[in-house]
């Protein structure tokens, strides 16, 4: 008999309202399983959080300064009800197809898969270190000591993340893990040498920005 399960999101929100805003609508539209929501922002530009403030029926953590996802998805996945089985985290910069809680489950009644990442092999160009931010973990990980490494990406080696961290931990405590097998979520941003967005995260992050395109 398989497991019914509840599903306890948590979406980082930083700045990029435009894109939060379509992960937000269709995470809801698209959400088939028992669950609860946590918004966690890490202190955003005034416009987001009043349309935060304003418009999310949720949960809603409005952190004092950027604390990075490491941080935010703890906080937010602390915040789970009693009956949750499955914790998901969520990047403001993707949007939900329908079909993708069925994948997660499915991919969860085998028992020792502890994580699976929201993006097939192929989108994550077979990477085989860490499943990407965009995730669920079982609950039991949470239970048993499982946490976002919290650091500030400035204190990470070029080009690492708190991902880095996760996944390796998930097969050190004796779970695998694993991806969706058709896509479930799709991007809504592009790595562009122009975008604010992209040259504060790469500067932060130690990662030179990549050529800007000549026509």
């Amino acid at each position: 008999m398989k497991q019914k399960h509840h599903i306890h999101s948590v979406i980082v929100s930083y700045n990029r309202l435009d894109l939060f805003k379509q992960c937000y609508q269709t995470y809801k539209d698209t959400i088939t399983l028992p669950h609860s929501l946590v918004v966690v922002d890490n202190c955003s530009d005034r416009e987001t959080m009043d349309w935060l403030i304003h418009n999310v029926t949720e949960q809603l953590v409005l952190l004092g300064e950027n604390k990075y996802p490491g941080f935010a998805t703890n906080k937010g996945w602390s915040m789970m009800p009693a009956e949750t089985t499955l914790l998901h985290r969520s990047d403001n910069d993707f949007s939900y197809l329908p079909g993708w809680c069925d994948q997660v489950t499915e991919l969860f009644e085998r028992s020792r898969v502890g994580q699976v990442g929201l993006r097939t092999d192929q989108e994550e160009l077979k990477a085989r270190w860490n499943v990407g931010g965009n995730n669920v973990i079982r609950r039991r990980l949470w239970e048993e000591g499982l946490r976002y490494d919290e650091r500030p990406w400035g204190e990470y080696p070029p080009g690492w993340t708190e991902d880095s961290m996760l996944s390796p931990v998930v097969k050190e405590m004796g779970y695998s893990w694993t991806r969706v097998k058709q896509p479930c979520i799709v991007p809504l941003s592009r790595e562009d040498p122009d975008d604010p967005y992209y040259v504060e995260t790469w500067a932060v992050r130690g990662i030179k920005p990549p050529a800007k395109e000549t026509t």
